[in-house]
């Protein structure tokens, strides 16, 4: 009897003293990361002799692990993306940085000047405020920019710490599976938790899912399918490449024993903190860029164009108040060719240019299609241009190709090129910052119209030349010759009876003579007489009397004159640029300055309250899921406590029993004495 209660005593003694081991190293363990609340149970032995065999394991719930990595990888996401977001609002949304400010300041300075043309005080304050213009869109742009540098560094970081936790999460495998398997190989508990840890932190940064194989390896492949950990400790690799565009590098994926094999990867299928950044680079921060160039190169070519079509404070034709950026095309690693392409804004095109970078594909050497792109690089249908007979070096543009819409650019190709040679064009990534003044000087500014029109004194009727407009000075295309004069000028429109008129340079030549024009509608005479290309047009109003004269010329000495000053005031509310690559038939397409950096405004803040909004809801169902889990795998210290005063007083119980064995035993000793 006495061995009997000494075999169960022991047992009992070493039974207890596990729970006792078990209990405190959950408390312990109470603030150990990614630590799993352990539970020893036991066995009774056959015939009521002890206590049998014991477990320690963990308490967990794969279903909980795998709804907390889901959550861990969303909330992650939008964590990241907001982050990123609300730096970009805090910039758009501070005064200091308002570029409609700014443009408002430039018009209204204008306004100013054409209240007294002749003065150069005022002509020096517009030039001031364009000044201060691109310095904000510059400061602007920098600033941007800078967000992009930080989002490169923070993808590098990321890149860092995603590989060496899929590298960690492969020799966890197989330290775990070194301690073998079966009915008599104990888990290892501390390296079970330290791989589900390394788990959740790798859910932070991608979206995954985890299968277990049948020897207990933990098997990790994205969200898509893709393979990070795989079968006998192989695993994947992340990596950058920046194909064309460096400064827009995109990750891809590769088989740590075959490097060579690589796969891209889209926003998709990355999720958490690195698609997170990604999200925010292609949906905000790229668009925003280039709604922002498209803003600057659009008042630019606008102001210059209209500058052009005036009279400077010296008398002669205006010139280009802003110059212009170039950029080059960014050539595809995969091009074979050692062609490369310069890219412009089309003098007075700006019109035709869309918020979006641009893909031109060689498919001859001599042939190739611009199409537009969107944030991702993806295609627009429905935008491709096809261009053919390239004779290199060649300058493409609309005009030059007699095409109605070529997207406002001018490439300047060079060759040779061959079949596939590709090129991402990207004109408004850093145009913001890279529009600069042209000249500093007051009088450069044409507030005055370079032609004007005089009735003669002797005309019989109240007839008077109205809407003297100039649409071209181009002495190519035009009749105008710098610096200040315009071919063949004086001109002479003689009304010559029958509401027709005929145009006489000033040799007396007859230029050309207008059909009978329909009474009260004596519009457009140099385009009816055949003088379309001199530049300028006018109508005529009132009754004219035949002989009636009337002179066109040069508006020399007309300083006092604002005509042109007019027309450039009229751009502030001029819906001059283009919303989309591609529209619908009849679809509102164009808008204006102000409207234009609304709509970008608009668009930062919307995205940032999306987003905003996401991440309350990623951590309201993440929270939710943690206090799951915790309610099972987390320690409770007044629950351990409460086990650690029971296992004490079981283990206190146990040695009363091996105490008593020794009493039955040393009585059974005496009584056969």
């Amino acid at each position: 009897m006495s061995d009997n209660l000494l075999r169960i005593g022991t047992s009992a003694i070493m039974a207890n003293s596990t729970l006792l081991n078990t209990t405190s190293n959950n408390i312990a363990n109470v603030n150990t990361s990614g630590y799993s609340r352990q539970r020893t149970e036991f066995e009774s032995q056959i015939l009521g002799l002890g206590v049998g065999q014991g477990t320690t394991d963990r308490l967990i719930s794969e279903f909980t692990s795998i709804q907390l990595r889901r959550d861990t990888s969303k909330l992650a996401f939008a964590k990241q993306y907001t982050a990123e977001a609300n730096r970009i609002d805090g910039l758009f949304s501070n005064p200091a940085n308002s570029i409609s400010t700014a443009m408002n300041d430039l018009f209204q300075k204008l306004q100013t000047a054409n209240n007294d043309p002749n003065a150069i005080s005022t002509r020096q304050l517009i030039i001031s405020s364009s000044e201060s213009l691109i310095d904000r869109f510059a400061t602007l742009s920098n600033l941007v920019l800078d967000q992009a540098t930080y989002v490169n560094q923070q993808l590098d970081l990321d890149l860092t710490e995603t590989n060496s936790l899929i590298k960690n999460v492969s020799e966890l495998n197989r330290a775990i599976l070194s301690f073998g398997s079966g009915d008599n190989a104990q888990p290892p508990l501390d390296l079970l938790d330290r791989r589900d840890e390394a788990l959740r932190m790798l859910s932070e940064k991608l979206d995954i899912k985890v299968l277990d194989s049948g020897d207990g390896e933990k098997l990790v492949f994205m969200s898509t399918g893709q393979s990070l950990v795989v079968e006998n400790g192989e695993f994947s690799i992340l990596s950058l490449n920046g194909n064309p565009d460096p400064n827009v590098r995109n990750v891809e994926l590769s088989l740590n024993s075959k490097p060579s094999v690589v796969r891209n990867l889209g926003i998709e299928e990355l999720g958490g903190q690195i698609g997170g950044l990604l999200k925010f680079r292609d949906d905000l921060l790229i668009p925003t860029q280039m709604q922002m160039g498209q803003l600057a190169l659009a008042m630019a070519d606008t102001l210059n164009s209209q500058n052009k079509l005036g009279m400077n404070g010296n008398g002669d034709l205006g010139g280009n108040l802003f110059v212009l950026p170039q950029t080059n095309g960014l050539a595809f690693q995969s091009n074979t060719g050692s062609g490369s392409i310069v890219v412009d804004v089309e003098p007075g095109r700006v019109d035709q240019l869309p918020p979006n970078d641009f893909l031109v594909t060689f498919t001859a050497p001599d042939t190739f299609t611009l199409e537009a792109t969107d944030t991702s690089g993806n295609i627009l249908a429905g935008s491709a241009i096809s261009v053919s007979g390239v004779v290199f070096p060649a300058t493409l543009n609309a005009t030059d190709l007699g095409l109605p819409d070529y997207y406002g650019l001018s490439l300047q190709v060079s060759g040779p090129m061959n079949n596939g040679d590709r090129f991402a064009l990207k004109p408004l990534s850093s145009a913001a910052r890279n529009v600069n003044l042209a000249t500093t000087r007051p009088e450069d500014i044409a507030l005055a119209s370079p032609v004007r029109s005089i009735v003669a004194s002797d005309n019989l009727g109240n007839a008077k030349i109205d809407s003297l407009i100039v649409t071209d000075t181009d002495p190519t295309t035009s009749a105008f010759a710098p610096p200040s004069s315009i071919t063949g000028a004086p001109l002479q429109v003689i009304h010559i009876g029958g509401n027709q008129f005929e145009v006489r340079d000033s040799s007396n030549t007859l230029l050309g003579t207008t059909p009978a024009l329909p009474a009260g509608q004596l519009n457009n005479i140099m385009a009816q007489a055949g003088l379309g290309n001199y530049g300028f047009d006018f109508n005529v109003t009132g009754i004219p009397q035949t002989g009636d004269s009337f002179t066109v010329e040069y508006n020399t000495g007309g300083f006092n004159d604002n005509r042109n000053g007019l027309e450039m005031g009229k751009l502030q509310t001029a819906e001059t640029m283009r919303r989309y690559a591609v529209s619908t038939p009849n679809a509102d397409n164009s808008v204006s300055f102000n409207e234009a950096y609304g709509t970008m405004v608009s668009f930062v803040g919307d995205k940032t309250s999306q987003a905003r909004n996401s991440q309350a809801a990623a951590e309201a169902l993440y929270s939710q899921t943690l206090q799951l889990k915790e309610s099972l795998s987390g320690v409770s210290l007044d629950e351990e406590a409460a086990n650690l005063v029971r296992f004490q007083q079981s283990y206190a119980a146990s040695a009363k029993i091996i105490a008593t064995s020794q009493i039955i035993f040393d009585t059974l000793l005496q009584s056969v004495r």
